[in-house]
């Protein structure tokens, strides 16, 4: 008889040679989908990708490739996509940074929810979210700026002086982070 060490061995043992004959994780493969010469494929795979959200931290550097792809549909889900995977996307910053020039509305939204998410690494685009901050027409942008810019923390000082003008913003969200931003960079 095995004892219960020796079957869980076994047992795990055994997934792992499931598991890779199957040609390897989900993630992985749905990464290998970004290199498919149709639009539809690459959209398919990172909207899937999206929904694993910080499980898809594997396929940044895949995604990265897909922020300029010629599709803007697939650009734009690429930008969802980061923005879900969250801290793991910073190998992305400075690609995400680069995108922001080119981006529409709900691309530019996406782009700068990821600066946020990435926290520190965002420190690259402390100009580009200033900018965003002071001009951009849509509050729910603009507050993601601010966020932003608060969790890059002291490095993003070069912002206070925009920071100070929006805390005059029309929206009272985009305030009070503009506030707690400002807290967090003046320490």
């Amino acid at each position: 008889m095995t004892n219960s060490r020796t079957y869980f061995a076994i047992l795990l043992l055994s997934l792992g040679a499931l598991s890779a004959g199957c040609g390897g994780t989900p993630i992985s493969e749905l990464a290998a989908e970004l290199e498919s010469e149709d639009p539809a494929a690459r959209y398919k795979a990172i909207k899937k990708l999206e929904e694993y959200g910080p499980e898809s931290v594997e396929a940044v550097e895949a995604l990265i490739k897909t922020l300029s792809d010629p599709s803007q549909k697939v650009r734009y889900r690429t930008a969802k996509a980061l923005s879900k995977i969250g801290i793991g996307a910073e190998p992305a910053a400075e690609s995400v940074k680069e995108a922001l020039g080119e981006a529409d509305s709900e691309m530019r939204y996406y782009l700068v929810k990821t600066l946020a998410n990435i926290e520190g690494a965002a420190v690259i685009a402390v100009s580009e979210l200033a900018e965003i901050l002071e001009k951009d027409p849509e509050a729910r942008i603009r507050l993601y700026a601010a966020k932003a810019l608060g969790k890059i923390g002291v490095k993003a000082q070069s912002a206070i002086p925009i920071l100070e003008k929006a805390k005059d913003d029309s929206d009272a969200k985009v305030r009070k982070t503009v506030n707690d931003a400002l807290g967090k960079i003046k320490k």
